[in-house]
């Protein structure tokens, strides 16, 4: 996909913060508006037939481009403006990419597609013309670079730049208002699609064809998009990897995702793609595409809806882990044995993929230790009891220091301890009595 490109600076004039305090801020942060078209106090840019209006008492600090002659048409850049001192010294001493301030860029419904399917950084849609789009433009980073800055915010041009930082939010509303743009919000247009039902949902276990394992997934959410009913193909709108992590997924053609299904379906009537008039048939056509990757028979389950609780679970349990690791000391005991209590077998298979070849296991399992016992020892017992149940097949070894666990909470409170074995069903009671040796 084309992507408007935000150049970072390099060495002393790279600083890792947000843009002027966090990138694009509300246009109506608290800020006067610009004044009205035609004052003498604004210089108004013809952009492809838009315009953009800045204020003409800064302009001899800015740099402002709007030709842009290798543009397509799809993903149009309109305008972009550059505080000039920084823009001559990053090209000076590293050959370009620096003083970027904002910009506005244009693009059609197949570049949006696209654009709200990747990451999207420094581009911020916020119109339309019920044509194309209009998306603000800006850097991820500061771009301030002077060939004496040693101490940035200390640097004597540094008012001037915060100062022209908050040009763009300004300058964004009013090309709005100005070219009597609608405002467009893409987190509208996403809970509109999640609203909009209709899908079915797919498990895809991409280690299964490799070991059989189906303890961890992504979750594919498919849509007949040009005929309802039988005869109808299918096609992969969203998927979910196993911490919840939302991707859309739009053909990348070059044409809107309606008008590709459209000629697909054609194609589909003729004979062509039969393997696409399955959901089955669509997933596995996706995953090759997409990822590359082979699937077999199994690789897939159909089931009735999205399981929001198995990657809430995995987020919660290797965030918890990633705590021990950096800062235990903010890791209370209900919080940890909850988590692990909670836990399933699919859930500890996944964290066992995710964290692998880090040392994970031996931290977590002191830290459960030290946890087990003390104030409402029942719930304690009980979560621990859960962990052992969940890891019965699991392919690490937590058998082992869950039984001394156990030990040391049957020895600190039999009563609680009995009261919480008796809270599973006898099959898990026997289970746990035959995984613990003070119950042998």
């Amino acid at each position: 996909m084309r992507r408007l490109e935000v150049f970072t600076l390099a060495l002393a004039c790279l600083l890792t913060l947000t843009a002027c305090g966090g990138g694009a801020e509300a246009p109506d942060a608290g800020r006067d508006p610009l004044p009205p078209d035609g004052g003498e106090d604004m210089t108004v840019y013809d952009c492809g037939g838009l315009s953009v209006a800045l204020p003409t008492e800064h302009l001899d600090l800015l740099r402002v481009d709007t030709d842009f002659p290798d543009a397509e048409e799809s993903w149009k850049p309109l305008i972009s403006v550059y505080e000039k001192a920084s823009y001559e010294a990053a090209m000076e001493d590293f050959g370009g990419g620096g003083g970027f301030l904002f910009g506005f860029l244009a693009m059609d419904q197949a570049a949006f597609e696209q654009h709200i399917s990747s990451d999207g950084s420094g581009v911020d849609v916020f119109a339309t013309d019920g044509e194309r789009y209009y998306a603000y433009t800006f850097p991820t980073d500061v771009q301030f670079c002077r060939p004496d800055a040693e101490s940035v915010p200390d640097h004597p041009d540094w008012p001037v730049w915060e100062k022209l930082c908050k040009l763009g939010p300004q300058v964004r509303e009013d090309f709005l208002t100005r070219n009597n743009l609608q405002s467009f919000s893409v987190q509208d247009f996403l809970c509109r699609l999640d609203e909009s039902g209709g899908h079915v949902v797919l498990k895809y276990y991409p280690y299964f064809l490799k070991d059989g394992d189906t303890r961890i997934y992504n979750q594919l959410l498919l849509r007949q998009p040009a005929r309802q009913g039988e005869g109808g193909l299918w096609a992969v709108e969203q998927w979910l990897d196993a911490r919840g992590t939302q991707y859309l997924y739009f053909p990348d053609s070059g044409k809107p995702a309606a008008e590709h299904y459209a000629d697909l379906q054609a194609a589909c009537d003729a004979g062509e793609h039969p393997e696409l008039l399955t959901p089955v048939g669509a997933a596995e056509a996706f995953v090759k595409d997409y990822s590359g990757h082979e699937t077999a028979e199994g690789s897939f389950e159909r089931v009735p809806e999205v399981d929001q609780g198995y990657m809430e679970r995995n987020q919660r349990l290797q965030q918890l882990v990633l705590d021990l690791e950096f800062r235990p000391e903010d890791v209370g005991d209900m919080d940890l044995l909850n988590c692990v209590g909670e836990a399933t077998g699919d859930n500890w298979g996944a964290l066992g993929r995710f964290m692998y070849g880090s040392d994970w296991f031996n931290p977590l399992m002191d830290a459960v230790a030290e946890a087990a016992v003390g104030g409402d020892q029942q719930t304690r017992n009980r979560a621990v009891m859960s962990f052992l149940l969940a890891t019965k097949d699991a392919r690490t070894d937590f058998r082992t220091p869950l039984d001394e666990i156990l030990q040391t909470q049957a020895q600190a409170d039999p009563g609680a301890f009995t009261a919480a074995l008796a809270e599973f069903s006898e099959e898990d009671q026997a289970r746990i009595r035959s995984n613990t040796t003070a119950l042998k």
